[in-house]
């Protein structure tokens, strides 16, 4: 197998984990913070509140549950630019889950779980795409699960809440390709697992001099997750000797630290608007290496690609109108999330481009239940791959959309 090949391979399972994570960064697990751009650093105080801002834990009150998941329906195209082809993406839309749990336990304490999947990626390719041997599919699952406890400190700083996390994270991947023989085709299939460990601290604080106004920030840090697997190798019994035999393979990504910052204001009763701003620290993934068997099936060699990958702050700004005479509140949002991938790495292993998201929701309560829905669609935009020679290998511009739909369901014991 060429040396070019092995890159192939070791770029699959880096832009699989990494790339994908804020490209589609999946924050999609609550409807109520859907439908106003997730822009609830700074008022988050329900169960939730353990993705959003685990510093909001211990403002909550009683027993709270929040179950739900969003239907995220991608769409992408590439335009091959020296035959001008266009290939359509074949990824069916994918469920994410997310459900949490909290307990105010006293004046102080309180305590919660949570189970989500932020990190994640799902793509299909036809069997007539040019680009088959970059990827004919790819899937990350990432499932974090994350105990937390938080303090309210009211009674002592009035409106200032402190929470922590700590995540426990299992993962998966698999990554199919072709593997070109001039006329003739192979094939590879990998795949493995890690198990990764993290953690988050916030802060959120409403002063009593001014209760319209809420501020809230909170950290997590990066995961580090390393791959062991295995390599299915197939080809014509002719050259089959070039590529290495079924054997273990390992690579290591880290899911990268991110800051977040919001404050949220109330000018009028019913009435809540808020601007978030989160940072992720891309720029630590600047190579990846992955460990296969050699051909010749004696030892191991390991292969490194540069992935180059810049620091990317997103804006998310929110409003949310509760009519509290029918207990039904109305939502709208707005995301800017640019991609930290560089043009000379753009493939079919990840087709991002800056998204633009226009979201919208509403919630409906009977009693201490709530029924909440949101939309978020990705605005159609393209982008062009890097003119710089080899890289990428396949030159022309990817088209991109999405479209995302949620559900959760609340429920308040007193």
């Amino acid at each position: 197998m060429t040396k070019l090949t092995y890159l192939a391979l070791a770029g699959g399972i880096a832009l699989g984990g990494a790339a994908h994570a804020n490209g589609f960064l999946l924050n999609e697990f609550d409807a109520s913070a859907v439908g106003r751009g997730n822009a609830s650093t700074a008022t988050d105080s329900d169960a939730s509140s353990i993705y959003y801002n685990v510093g909001g834990l211990a403002a909550g009150t009683g027993v709270q549950v929040t179950v739900g998941g969003s239907l995220i329906a991608p769409e992408a195209s590439f335009t091959d630019e020296s035959t001008g082809t266009k290939t359509d993406s074949t990824t069916p839309a994918q469920f994410v889950p997310g459900v949490f749990g909290s307990m105010r336990i006293n004046d102080l304490l309180a305590v919660g779980v949570g189970f989500y999947t932020p990190f994640g990626l799902a793509i299909t390719w036809p069997d007539s795409s040019p680009q088959n041997d970059i990827a004919k599919s790819l899937a990350l699952h990432t499932f974090f699960i994350t105990p937390s406890a938080g303090v309210n400190l009211g009674k002592y700083v009035p409106g200032l809440s402190l929470g922590a996390g700590l995540d426990l994270v299992p993962a998966t991947i698999e990554l199919k390709q072709s593997i070109y023989f001039g006329t003739d085709t192979g094939s590879a299939d990998l795949g493995g697992s890690a198990f990764g460990v993290g953690g988050r601290v916030g802060a959120m604080y409403r002063p009593a001099a001014l209760p319209q106004l809420s501020v809230g920030v909170m950290w997590r840090s990066d995961v580090k997750e390393n791959f062991s697997g295995t390599g299915n190798f197939d080809s014509p019994p002719e050259y089959r000797s070039s590529l290495p035999p079924d054997g273990d393979i390992k690579t290591s990504l880290t899911l990268p630290q991110t800051v977040s910052g919001g404050v949220g204001y109330r000018p009028i009763d019913g009435l809540e608007v808020e601007a978030d701003v989160v940072w992720t620290n891309w720029s630590k993934f600047k190579d990846l290496a992955i460990t296969t068997p050699t051909p010749s099936g004696t030892g191991t060699m390991t292969v490194t690609q540069a992935q180059d990958y810049t620091n990317t702050t997103s804006v998310r700004v929110g409003a949310e109108y509760l009519a509290k005479d029918i207990a039904t509140a109305f939502r709208l949002g707005f995301i800017y999330d640019p991609t930290p991938v560089p043009p000379e790495h753009l493939t079919a292993q990840l087709p991002d481009i800056n998204r633009d998201d226009l979201c919208a929701g509403a919630s409906k309560w009977f009693g201490d239940y709530g029924v909440h829905v949101a939309v978020l669609y990705v605005l159609p935009q393209d982008r062009k791959t890097s003119e710089a020679m080899y890289t990428p290998e396949y030159k022309g511009t990817f088209d991109v959309s999405a479209f995302v739909a949620t559900v959760s369901l609340t429920a308040k014991l007193h």
